[in-house]
């Protein structure tokens, strides 16, 4: 039988070979990868050192060859240990040969690369050397400890940070491994992020590597020496299974590194900000839509979100954004967020802006100097300000209609005379029908400057106090308070505070008490420390209000129909 394999007619017996040849390639694509390791590389002649070959797969473990190690090496009998593991649903399987191997001459000696299936191990240079002095030396001066530190500038201003990066390589099994920041007179280290972690192999060597990042922040100018970072600890010298271990201290220390540092230019103004990058942006909630002028009502909240990056900055080196704003409007700002990343100090700010009045009300732009250290000069960034036209939302609350005024029932006094004494019960009568139409005519007089009275008051305040001593706003007042609306509890005490003018004006003690209390409930929802408020308080003080209110009521009523 034919068929076509690579656009050409072949038989079925080459057809399988194409197709066997075909996925041996693809296997050798996919071969397992081999590694070899050694314990040393400096040793003396004959001293025992450990050869690893380890490979990512399941094979036979009779696939390591040893006979390229002679003669340079004696070699004993490898231990072999293969597993499989699962991890998140991949399989993985591993073979590896343990073995002790001694250099049999002095010399620079190759351990050869080993060939296991299709995988093949890199070669290994070894250092053999005639005593055991000579190889303590040589592996001091070639250590399987070392340190460095990178910095990525040498040259900033006072207040101006720099990256430096500790990087320790660590060969050895260790106990008690502590890392000593950098330091220099004039000069603060701080730590930024975790430390990471990794391993590499480096001529026939395993190493775990240990990085740890610092940011050098200039306090004062000059030549300064910044002292590279101490990794002490112990190194641990024989087998812990076998009880018999030695420690030996250990310490490495980076090399030192030259810093020039600057200082503030003399014509400089504001504050001082050494930075090559500063980005000050904000947002508007609701959103203003690119607007600089946007209608807004009293008592409805505005949100302002300000983000503010600057590169190689400290954060205690960071500018306090502090906005004046009109009386017109209250403000609270929430405790700042820090972050950091790619090099860069990133504040966010937000604060709660709530208008208290009608009218335009102009809120401040932001702007910030700095000192632009790439170029050299002073340069200033701003964000816009917003124009409010505040009004009243009509339908904040419902339209409070007065009670009816009801003349007063006038009641005849029983005559208890004797029903004989006719002439006597005629005058009495009529001594009642005078004194009742006086009183009528005394209430009607009195009704009439009332009602005037009522007419020449202000529009503002021509809301009346209901019989119970309540309003809607009060109600939808006290409702926000026991849902701890915050928002909703400010705008409907503005409007409550309107209602009540003339009655708080006559009680400024419990007035200021009203307005502190209502500060403090805005004050620990949108300020740096935030606590829970006590709705208790403010209930409280709204019925003394109230009570005040409905005696303030009486009193005038029966003041205003008093006959003296």
């Amino acid at each position: 039988m034919n068929k076509l394999f690579f656009g050409k007619k072949v038989t079925t017996p080459l057809l399988y070979i194409a197709l066997f040849f075909s996925a041996l390639l693809s296997t050798q694509a996919m071969a397992a990868q081999a590694e070899a390791t050694v314990s040393k590389n400096i040793v003396g002649v004959n001293e025992v050192f450990q050869l690893t070959v380890a490979v990512d797969d399941s094979v036979n473990t009779n696939s390591l060859d040893l006979a390229p190690l002679s003669p340079d090496f004696a070699y004993g009998r490898p231990s072999v240990s293969s597993g499989t593991s699962m991890i998140n649903g991949v399989i993985s399987r591993n073979t590896s040969w343990t073995v002790a191997v001694a250099a049999t001459k002095v010399g620079t000696l190759t351990i050869p690369a080993f060939q296991i299936g299709s995988s093949k191990t890199e070669p290994i240079t070894i250092t053999v050397l005639k005593s055991s002095k000579q190889t303590q030396a040589a592996n001091a001066n070639q250590s399987s400890i070392s340190i460095e530190g990178i910095n990525d500038k040498s040259s900033i201003y006072v207040g101006e940070s720099i990256n430096y990066r500790v990087r320790i390589l660590i060969g050895e099994q260790m106990d008690q491994a502590t890392l000593a920041p950098p330091y220099g007179d004039g000069l603060t280290a701080t730590q930024v992020g975790q430390d990471a972690q990794n391993e590499v192999v480096q001529n026939g060597r395993r190493y775990i590597v240990i990085t740890r990042n610092y940011q050098i922040t200039a306090d004062k100018p000059g030549n300064i020496t910044l002292h590279g970072a101490k990794f002490s600890g112990s190194v641990i010298k024989g087998s812990r299974g076998l009880g018999s271990t030695l420690t030996m201290p250990v310490d490495k220390t980076a090399k030192n590194i030259e810093l020039t540092i600057k200082a503030k230019p003399s014509n400089y103004k504001g504050l001082w900000l050494p930075t090559s990058d500063l980005q000050l942006n904000q947002v508007w909630q609701p959103s203003v839509n690119g607007k600089t002028t946007v209608d807004a009502k009293v008592g409805e909240p505005i949100t302002r979100i300000l983000t503010l990056r600057i590169k190689n900055i400290a954060q205690s080196n960071m500018p306090n954004i502090s906005l004046t704003y009109p009386t017109s409007v209250r403000s609270y700002d929430e405790k700042p967020e820090y972050s950091e990343g790619n090099g860069y100090t990133t504040m966010t700010l937000k604060q709660v802006i709530i208008p208290r009045e009608t009218g335009k009300i102009e809120l401040p732009a932001v702007s910030i100097n700095w000192w632009n250290t790439q170029q050299e000069k002073q340069q200033t960034t701003k964000v816009d300000g917003l124009t409010l036209n505040v009004t009243v939302d009509p339908n904040a609350s419902g339209t409070i209609t007065p009670p009816a005024l009801t003349a007063p029932s006038v009641v005849t006094p029983q005559n208890k005379a004797n029903v004989n004494n006719a002439h006597s019960n005629v005058a009495q009568h009529d001594y009642w029908q005078w004194a009742t139409a006086v009183f009528a005519l005394l209430w009607l007089i009195t009704l009439g400057l009332l009602i005037k009275a009522r007419k020449e008051q202000p529009a503002s305040h021509t809301e009346v106090v209901l019989q119970s001593g309540t309003t809607d706003v009060e109600q939808a007042l006290k409702q926000a308070i026991t849902k701890r609306e915050t928002v909703k509890i400010q705008t409907y005490y503005q409007q409550w505070k309107q209602q009540q003018h003339e009655k708080l004006a006559a009680n400024p003690d419990l007035a200021e008490q009203l307005d502190n209390a209502i500060a403090e409930i805005m004050a620990s929802t949108y300020s740096q420390d935030r606590q829970q408020w006590n709705d208790k308080r403010i209930m409280q003080l709204l019925n003394q209000a109230q009570q005040l209110k409905a005696t303030a009521s009486l009193t005038s009523s029966l003041s205003d129909l008093d006959p003296k």
